[in-house]
């Protein structure tokens, strides 16, 4: 019989394996296991990392969606300020506008506008927002020094919360110039440099690329919107032209009344704005001023330059110069209401001026303004009949005749004018001043309803 060596496996059926057979199972069955394992390892990194490619997707997805939101939001903010724009371009408010859409754009509380005639020519404040002691001409030395480093180096300066001080500066003049954070950029409108925007104070955050791409979008489109109404705007001087030489007209039949009616309007301008009354209103008081002496055209020299009292037929003569000068105006469309306020300014406010005796609050507001300006520039300027009036002179009459003669309230808010800066200051600036004639939107028709019934 032949010996069975040990190292000899059985292969018989049935015969159960010895321990080096388990091992070698156990051993394959783990080295399994772990390339399982390390696929599952793998697969679930892949998962993992489709997962935050995914997330990456979806939070840049998000991203765009926020951001084409609010680039849909800033149109049509855009678009509803380009409207005003188109508006309001010869109303005298061009700069607040252009001011308050740009704080609307960046979520700045706080701002100024200021307009820069040429390189090395003062700076004026046209606008402010939230600035306290604004607006006034001129700025602080801080702010001009913070609006010159923009123009001479023609880049916008933006500073936000935390970000090292600007060097070369003198201190802020009052708390309400310490900005927390603030951006400055030029204005360009007409191809030519206009000024300078100063935001400030954004309390969401920081001003971002964003905020600065609206800034100058602002100016693009406003820039575009005056392009566009280029030719409007030479209508309108042709209009401003006839009303300048009436005016001049006046004075050239006068001269006692030279610079009379300049300052007459400039006076009543500013007494509207402080009234805070409507734009249209304003434009309406300013010409009125302007032109309220218009009629005295058809007065008789021998009657206007008199040293002497009237009789009593050179006084009616002399009154009827506003129904002339009503009658007038009336012929240009864009002057019409201006012919109303005319015919008024002598009316007084116990009822006994002419040619209505209209009394109180029955009188116009603007011929109540035109009244009061009227008669101080009067009494200041030599006449033919007398001498000229000292300012307290002048002040102390009106105080006496407020209540009788004139409207109260006008007179307060009058003599508060005469105390500001802005009595002295002559401002040229076309859309600082009177701004449009009151009734140009219908000369924009060409004619009114009515005209175009007539015929």
């Amino acid at each position: 019989m032949a010996t069975r060596l040990p190292s000899q496996r059985s292969t018989r059926r049935g015969q159960a394996p010895d321990g080096e057979d388990v091992l070698v199972h156990l051993d394959q069955a783990a080295t399994a296991y772990r390339a399982e394992h390390e696929q599952l390892e793998r697969t679930r990194a892949e998962l993992a990392a489709a997962h935050a490619s995914l997330a990456t997707e979806r939070a840049e997805l998000d991203r765009v969606r926020e951001e084409s939101r609010r680039q849909c939001e800033r149109a049509e903010q855009l678009r509803e300020i380009l409207k005003d724009v188109h508006r309001s371009l010869f109303s005298g408010n061009l700069y607040e506008l252009i001011l308050k859409a740009c704080l609307t754009l960046t979520g700045a509380t706080r701002g100024m506008y200021l307009t820069c005639p040429g390189r090395g020519l003062p700076l004026r404040v046209r606008a402010a927002v939230g600035v306290d002691g604004y607006p006034r001409p001129a700025p602080s030395p801080y702010v001009e020094a913070l609006c010159r480093r923009v123009l001479d180096e023609g880049e916008t300066l933006v500073h936000n919360t935390g970000d090292r001080a600007l060097r070369g500066l003198p201190a802020p003049e009052t708390s309400a110039e310490e900005f927390r954070n603030f951006v400055v950029t030029t204005v360009v409108l007409l191809k030519n440099l206009d000024g300078v925007i100063l935001v400030a104070d954004k309390p969401t955050g920081e001003f971002e690329a964003d905020d600065v791409e609206a800034l100058l979008s602002v100016g693009d489109q406003a820039a575009v919107a005056v392009e566009n109404r280029h030719l409007e705007r030479e209508l309108q001087s042709a209009y401003v032209s006839t009303v300048s030489m009436l005016a001049d007209a006046v004075e050239a039949k006068d001269p006692y009344t030279h610079g009379h009616c300049e300052m007459a309007s400039r006076f009543a301008r500013l007494i509207a704005r402080r009234m805070e009354l409507p734009e249209y209103d304003r434009a309406v008081v300013c010409y009125a001023a302007l032109l309220h002496d218009v009629g005295k055209i058809g007065v008789s020299d021998g009657v206007l330059h008199k040293p002497g009292p009237l009789l009593p037929e050179e006084v009616e003569l002399m009154r009827a110069h506003v129904r002339v000068g009503h009658d007038l105006l009336s012929n240009v469309p864009a002057l019409r209401a201006v012919a109303d306020v005319v015919l008024h300014h002598h009316e007084r406010y116990d009822g006994s001026g002419y040619p209505d005796g209209m009394r109180g609050e029955e009188i116009p507001v603007p011929a109540r303004i035109v009244a009061v300006v009227d008669a101080y520039c009067a009494m200041i300027t030599r006449r033919s009949y007398k001498e000229a009036f000292s300012d307290a002179e002048a002040r102390e009459e009106l105080q006496r005749c407020a209540g009788t003669q004139f409207d109260p309230d006008v007179v307060s808010i009058f003599l508060a004018v005469l105390d500001s800066p802005e009595a002295t200051d002559r401002d040229d600036d076309f859309f600082a001043d009177c701004g449009a004639l009151p009734d140009f939107a219908h000369v924009r028709q060409l004619r009114d309803p009515a005209d175009a019934a007539a015929r």
